[in-house]
């Protein structure tokens, strides 16, 4: 009711300035200040009339009469008890196979994030057996889902865990915040699902839900909106015991119903109080900052082979895929020119080097776009392949090994075409 007060308070400035302005007085006629006043008054009154009765009108009755903010939670829960999915992380509340799925699931689709659990989790039962793995090893596993980095933390948490923990996943937030790899999300999510505590899990789904149902103009990707959604979620679902579940809910609920294009909005359990719903703005919500263009690479790759092995190396700099296998590599745009580079370099005459065909690939990162292009080397002597080898100071590998071993994405593309 607090909304209609300005409407009510113009309506009685009208009232007055008109009554003064027709009272008998030492004035017979209103001088131009006071029409001016009624004037200025009659329209304000007609602008927050005309603001809270058309679009806005609808929402703010619902919001009254239907649910609260305290009832979206609520209502929420209820959609959830009956739409839950039956997820292979979800049957206990182990935290290490709540904690491997949360980073399995990063930047990565259900059904794609499933599968890859259920590999390690086969392979790795127990957190003393992650912590116990050769490097190459969880690479090797993680083949395919790219960010390595993600991998590389894995491994180390799992380390970390089983050395200064004895083997028990810590259950303060601040805690599992300070082991590597774990985010707030993260924190906020192994915190309320295996030990029930009052933290609230900010993902995309979170954001775009909550940004459609109340309306909200900030920009998520700004780093104080994190502290704001999550205060609000607090506020939401502070009569729900469970915060585990409303966590699972939540997200759930973004991702089956409340989707980033072409919501559900018409089995919406929350539709009628839903701002986006009422006023057409789905598309709108969450509102984002635009991010500046990704840098572009151009990464020319040397497949050195013959008929059993291939050359590779290790990317040790600080840089993108680090830890990672590649082939021999020149960075340069113009792909001639590093051909030319190439066969310089190694000094060696046309006939012992059989080209093959130039393969272009492109990786598309979060931050980065690289243009890949993979040169086929035939090396037709053994002795001309060892001495290449030691040049670039490479490492030969089986072919059938390959698959053992962590490469990036684009690479493993490759070599799954070649075989």
């Amino acid at each position: 009711m607090n909304k209609l007060s300005p409407s009510i308070n113009v309506f009685f400035i009208v009232a007055n300035v008109a009554s003064k302005t027709t009272s008998t007085s030492e004035r017979s006629t209103p001088v131009w200040d006071d029409t001016f006043e009624i004037i200025s008054a009659f329209l304000t009154f007609f602008k927050i009339y005309c603001f809270i009765s058309f679009d806005k009108i609808s929402l703010l009755k619902s919001m009254i009469k239907h649910e609260s903010k305290l009832e979206f939670g609520a209502k929420v829960m209820q959609w959830f008890e009956a739409n839950k999915r039956d997820l292979p992380f979800r049957k206990d509340k182990d935290p290490y196979r709540v904690w491997l799925s949360e980073i399995l699931l990063q930047q990565t689709q259900m059904g794609t994030g499933i599968k890859y659990y259920k590999k390690f989790i086969k392979k790795f039962p127990k957190i003393e057996k992650l912590a116990k793995a050769k490097e190459e090893t969880i690479y090797s596993i993680w083949k395919g889902l790219g960010y390595y980095n993600r991998a590389k933390n894995l491994h180390k948490t799992a380390q970390e865990i089983v050395n200064n923990y004895q083997g028990v996943f810590p259950n303060d937030y601040n805690d599992l915040l300070s082991l590597p790899g774990i985010g707030k999300y993260t924190a906020s999510a192994i915190s309320s699902i295996c030990f029930n505590s009052k933290r609230y899990v900010i993902d995309a789904n979170v954001y775009r839900v909550l940004s459609r149902y109340l309306g909200i103009n900030k920009k998520i990707n700004q780093s104080k909106s994190y502290k704001y959604f999550e205060n609000l979620s607090k506020e939401l679902a502070k009569n729900i015991k469970n915060t585990g579940a409303y966590n699972e809910a939540i997200m759930d609920f973004g991702s089956l119903i409340c989707k980033p294009k072409n919501p559900k909005c018409d089995i919406c359990i929350i539709r009628k109080t839903c701002f986006s719903y009422i006023n057409n703005t789905q598309e709108k919500y969450p509102l984002k900052e635009v991010v500046k263009k990704r840098k572009v690479r151009y990464f020319n790759y040397f497949v050195i082979q013959n008929e059993n092995y291939y050359l590779i190396q290790k990317r040790n700099n600080n840089d993108i895929w680090k830890n990672l296998f590649e082939f021999y590599l020149i960075e340069d745009k113009n792909i001639q020119n590093a051909k030319n580079v190439f066969q310089s370099t190694i000094n060696l005459h046309k006939n012992v080097i059989s080209h093959k065909e130039t393969i272009q690939e492109v990786s598309q990162l979060s931050h980065l776009k690289i243009h890949v292009s993979f040169h086929g080397c035939f090396i037709k002597k053994k002795r001309d392949f060892s001495l290449i080898e030691k040049l670039f100071k490479l490492k030969k590998i089986k072919k059938q090994k390959t698959k053992d071993l962590g490469f990036p994405k684009v690479i493993d593309n490759y070599l799954k075409y070649k075989t």
